[in-house]
């Protein structure tokens, strides 16, 4: 009889993925994934060292997912706006990676600190809405907030909005906020 192919590491980091996707990340344990993987928990632990390893690898790539979003809505013609969008797209499509990391308190995932593409949404809010930095930061903290509202309701399942409801929204919040920041001294 041959030997049993071994899992690779991204083997069980797409398992552990998928387990997050279907159950929520609270959820994740060794024995359903092995289970998954229809393997023991050694190879789990063998690659990861231990869950908190695994979870943590979970986390990095709940980000490079979620980056893949944000890189689309950057692409659009108005990139601002389109961030908003992919924002909310992400957390309708992958509603248990957005709980996991926009709705649950952990070190180091506070808002904007803990996403990567912060700078580049920065540097997007300062051209959308010409105002300077320090105005577009307060613009982009402003329609973060809301964005994240939108994105949570629909998680939730609090509320449901077309895709032309959330452009209109989008649209009339951002113009709002930047009209009132202009007219500040």
């Amino acid at each position: 009889m041959p030997p049993k192919a071994k899992l690779k590491e991204k083997d069980i980091l797409n398992g552990a993925l998928e387990e997050v996707r279907e159950k929520g990340f609270g959820r994740l344990n060794a024995r359903d994934l092995a289970k998954r993987l229809s393997c023991s928990t050694s190879p789990i632990f063998s690659c990861f060292g231990n869950m908190e390893g695994l979870k943590e690898a979970v986390v990095k790539r709940g980000f490079e997912i979620y980056g893949v979003f944000i890189e689309e809505g950057l692409k659009e013609e108005k990139g601002f706006k389109g961030v908003g969008k992919a924002y909310i797209r992400f957390a309708r499509r992958e509603p248990n990676l957005f709980r996991l990391l926009f709705m649950s308190a952990k070190k180091g995932t506070a808002f904007p600190s803990a996403d990567p593409n912060a700078p580049r949404i920065s540097d997007a809010a300062a051209a959308a809405s010409e105002l300077n930095k320090e105005k577009s930061e307060k613009l982009y903290l402003e329609m973060w907030i809301f964005v994240h509202g939108i994105a949570s309701m629909i998680v939730t399942g609090t509320a449901e909005f077309t895709e032309e409801q959330i452009d209109c929204m989008l649209t009339d919040t951002f113009q709002g906020i930047k009209n009132k920041l202009k007219e500040e001294v």
